[in-house]
């Protein structure tokens, strides 16, 4: 039986199917698309923010190629697709090229749009499943739950280790080329690359092995602080 993606934040490391997205409209799975409003920066960038990871993408696909004009456009786009439209222009492109960066350069700008946002004082503006619109925020989505601060990247997580699909039957390189009602009535060998829930993928584990980290860290400084007790 298919798991149902909507309620992924219920227990979801007790759920093994996949987690299906498509959607930045999405209520509660639309936080995974690429043009889901979350504006973010990039600390080693700090001048410059994107309004989505689309935006991210096609800005850095100008820039690999050389075409800052183009990229600055990008920039400036207000929507998603404008965006999208603008990255197909850049000049001197070259698809094999592209092919070798494209997983690194998603993969990255979802590390940032999860771990980095731009909205003052976090995301608390932002709320879950919005349409794309200025600031994060949309008529569409009110009513929606707030996510706090570092809220998205704690639904990321909350994910567990489920498998992240793009259920976007127009796609077959970023996603798997079938709606998500189609997508287990076919087998998984006809399905496409999904290249960007791989990547999804790639920066929940990221952020796994950061929190192991630090939850290592504070126990290591606790036990230092037991100990020069004790000599005290």
């Amino acid at each position: 039986m298919t798991q149902d993606p909507r309620n992924a934040e219920d227990a979801p490391e007790a759920q093994d199917g996949p987690v299906y997205f498509w959607r930045e409209t999405h209520p509660l799975t639309g936080y995974l698309s690429q043009w889901y409003a979350c504006p973010f920066r990039d600390p080693g960038e700090p001048s410059k923010t994107y309004k989505t990871a689309e935006h991210y993408m096609m800005h850095q696909k100008a820039l690999l190629f050389d075409d800052p004009a183009t990229g600055l456009e990008i920039l400036r786009a207000e929507h998603p697709r404008q965006a999208k439209s603008l990255g197909r222009r850049v000049r001197a492109f070259d698809q094999r090229r592209w092919d070798a960066e494209r997983l690194r350069v998603v993969a990255r700008g979802n590390y940032l749009k999860f771990a980095h946002p731009a909205v003052p004082g976090g995301v608390e503006s932002l709320r879950l499943g919005t349409g794309w619109g200025p600031g994060g925020a949309s008529s569409e989505a009110a009513g929606s739950p707030l996510v706090g601060a570092g809220g998205l990247r704690a639904r990321l997580l909350a994910t567990g280790g489920r498998e992240l699909v793009e259920a976007s039957p127009f796609d077959r390189v970023w996603g798997i080329g079938y709606r998500e009602e189609h997508a287990e009535g076919v087998g998984r060998e006809d399905w496409g690359e999904n290249l960007l829930g791989r990547a999804l993928m790639e920066v929940r584990e990221i952020f796994r092995k950061e929190d192991e980290e630090e939850r290592a860290g504070a126990e290591g400084e606790k036990q230092m602080q037991k100990k020069q007790k004790k000599k005290a």
